[in-house]
């Protein structure tokens, strides 16, 4: 399959080779944490390490598959289509999370998985997973735990991203992703505004007004041609 810059979307990963848990950066992080790089040399299928870009697919809405994705770097927005046509980004993730996790229960996917920015994920298939869990019943209780992290999430994105005016909401979104990218300093990675919009389901237009106000009140600060600003002590 080609790409070109006329194409919104892209399902083509690059391959990087099976998972090296053993010389994971983040395991701790990761599902697998726990596991001895022995109890992974005899699984039935392996886990694929890949790389996908901005605007690629993980996987749509409605769609049914038996693959589930852990993140090692970049983010996700996680995209849900209305009956009307229209789309609400309802969340995004980052590294050490895992997504489709829809695919063990055999459901379909609840939401659209669309790179925001490139990512490093180990793709791994449920068969794998339910054999792994057999052997290590501990797993489970990870992979509820999993669970539990995007309920929690779902809930924090509802009560804090989703409700209250547009600029609180934006202040929230803001440090949201700032912990997202780690909590490193007060920076803020900006994504495109209308993704940014959609994350807080308003207009590209009343987003742009609301950064341009916190721009001037000194809020937040960065040059006009990038995407990285700081967030000013106590807003």
């Amino acid at each position: 399959m080609t790409k070109s810059k006329s194409r919104a979307l892209c399902t083509d990963p690059v391959w990087l080779g099976r998972a090296d848990c053993k010389h994971c950066g983040i395991r701790h992080m990761m599902l697998f944490s726990g596991l001895q790089d022995s109890d992974l040399d005899h699984i039935l299928e392996p886990i694929d390490n890949l790389r996908y870009s901005q605007k690629c697919v993980l996987y749509n809405q409605g769609h049914k598959d038996n693959k589930l994705y852990s993140i090692r770097r970049g983010i996700i927005k996680l995209v849900q289509t209305q009956a009307d046509g229209s789309q609400r980004i309802v969340r995004v993730l980052g590294a050490g999370a895992i997504t489709g996790l829809e695919a063990l229960l055999g459901n379909p996917y609840r939401h659209s998985a669309i790179v925001l920015e490139t990512i490093d994920a180990c793709r791994i298939t449920a068969a794998t997973l339910e054999h792994l869990e057999a052997e290590k019943p501990w797993l489970n209780e990870k992979v509820m735990a999993h669970w539990e992290q995007h309920l929690s999430a779902a809930d924090r994105w509802i009560s804090e991203v989703s409700s209250g005016s547009v600029r609180s909401r934006t202040l929230k979104l803001l440090h949201f992703l700032v912990e997202l990218n780690g909590g490193q300093g007060d920076t803020v990675h900006f994504f495109s505004h209308e993704d940014m919009a959609s994350m807080l389901g308003t207009s590209r237009e009343t987003f742009s007004r609301i950064i341009a106000e916190l721009k001037d009140e000194g809020v937040i600060s960065g040059t006009p041609d990038s995407r990285i600003f700081r967030i000013s002590a106590g807003s």
